[in-house]
């Protein structure tokens, strides 16, 4: 057993390792708030620039205001005829019966000579509201159903080598309502383009 005096000099021995020790925490809790911070800090940025994308919600633009070209510009006429078939069987319709609807309501009051490119987001979101509430269908049905149909038709793509399934996937993520709503103006308007581009 150690005396007093060497006891003591045991525990002066050992004050300038535990001083150091208390001189690094600090230190190590300051570096790890800062990746926390830093972490936080990119999850954040991350919802921030997931939840940017735009909104159809108060959107009142006209179809040749949006001067990006999308990718599905160029689909084929397959695409274009998968999504009517798919849609005028989810809303238990001929596509005929869609299209003269259409024809009737939004292009006969949008524009005079049936251009469709006068057609604004509220317009054609507004005509796929009246079209589904006619046949009893509510708005979240008819989301799923316009999800269900653009989601078919790209299949289509797929499956004829059109486009691969990441490309597919990932052009499905860009749409937004208003992609969706155009989307069902192009099938149904007698022409195959997109956001009134090509005429």
């Amino acid at each position: 057993m150690l005396n007093k005096d060497e006891h003591h000099a045991n525990l002066l021995q050992q004050k300038p390792q535990r001083q150091q020790k208390l001189r690094l925490a600090p230190f190590l809790f300051l570096l790890g708030g800062m990746v926390i911070l830093s972490v936080l800090l990119l999850a954040g940025w991350q919802v921030y620039i997931t939840n940017t994308a735009p909104s159809s919600t108060g959107n009142i633009s006209t179809q040749h205001d949006d001067p990006v070209h999308k990718p599905w510009d160029d689909y084929p006429d397959v695409y274009w005829q998968t999504l009517r078939a798919q849609m005028a069987q989810r809303l238990h319709m001929s596509e005929q019966q869609i299209r003269d609807n259409l024809h009737a309501t939004l292009l006969a009051n949008n524009s005079a000579d049936g251009n469709k490119t006068n057609i604004s987001s509220a317009d054609a979101a507004k005509w796929m509201k009246d079209l589904a509430s006619a046949h009893g269908i509510s708005q979240e049905q008819l989301h799923i159903i316009e999800l269900t149909a653009v989601r078919q038709a790209h299949k289509t793509l797929v499956d004829r080598h059109k486009l691969t399934q990441q490309q597919a996937d990932e052009n499905m993520r860009k749409m937004n309502q208003d992609d969706l709503n155009f989307h069902m103006v192009d099938a149904f308007s007698g022409g195959d383009d997109t956001n009134g581009t090509k005429q």
